[in-house]
């Protein structure tokens, strides 16, 4: 099994997360999908079984990116109003020479450790425009709670053969490391979804 793998998981994945959070996650992805503009180019990474593909508004043209080929397959088969792309691959292999105007990690930063993460977040930064927006949603660090952190940082591991085995402060890497949070919001204080911009390449 490769790293962060989630074939295994792809057939149950949403109604465990719907178990355990409840409409929180999807809520939470689907908070600052209004910034999409129907003209849009828009890159979503590690995009699952694609269920926020349901709330995304016409965009110009879609890439969603996912590694796990069982998560893409379901993918797939959701509604989508505008043109995709499907692509199963490594975001740190993925090349395009494309550049977005909205990026979109679902629960996707979190799988990775701290080496592993400052490539993607370089990675990120590549392909974004420079006034281009960046969408995070996931785990909110200082407030989860560190019984449920470990349960689902166990199950990964076994199921999935997750990266990482901590939760990293995500928000305030990305503030290190180029980006200006712009706006944010909490779900049930476990979950944010917040939106970035690239420090100094935002147009006035």
């Amino acid at each position: 099994m490769a790293v962060n793998d989630f074939d295994f998981v792809a057939p149950f994945y949403d109604r465990l997360s719907k178990l355990v959070f409840g409409e929180s996650l999807i809520q939470a992805q689907a908070y600052h999908l209004k910034e999409i503009g129907d003209k849009d180019r828009v890159l979503i990474l590690g995009g699952g079984t694609g269920k926020l593909l349901e709330y995304i508004p016409k965009s110009g043209k879609l890439d969603f990116v996912e590694k796990s080929v069982r998560m893409l397959d379901r993918a797939k088969r959701r509604k989508f109003h505008g043109s995709i792309n499907f692509i199963q691959a490594d975001f740190l292999e993925f090349e395009s020479s494309k550049r977005y105007d909205v990026i979109i990690c679902p629960f996707f930063l979190d799988c990775f450790e701290t080496q592993g993460l400052m490539k993607v977040i370089a990675k990120i930064r590549s392909q974004l425009k420079p006034d281009g927006k960046l969408i995070i949603t996931d785990f909110e660090r200082s407030s989860i709670n560190p019984f449920l952190l470990m349960a689902m940082l166990i199950f990964f591991k076994l199921f999935s053969k997750l990266e990482t085995n901590r939760l990293l402060d995500l928000r305030t890497l990305l503030k290190e490391n180029g980006f200006k949070e712009s706006q944010i919001s909490l779900y049930k204080k476990v979950i944010f979804s917040a939106l970035y911009y690239q420090v100094g390449k935002r147009k006035r």
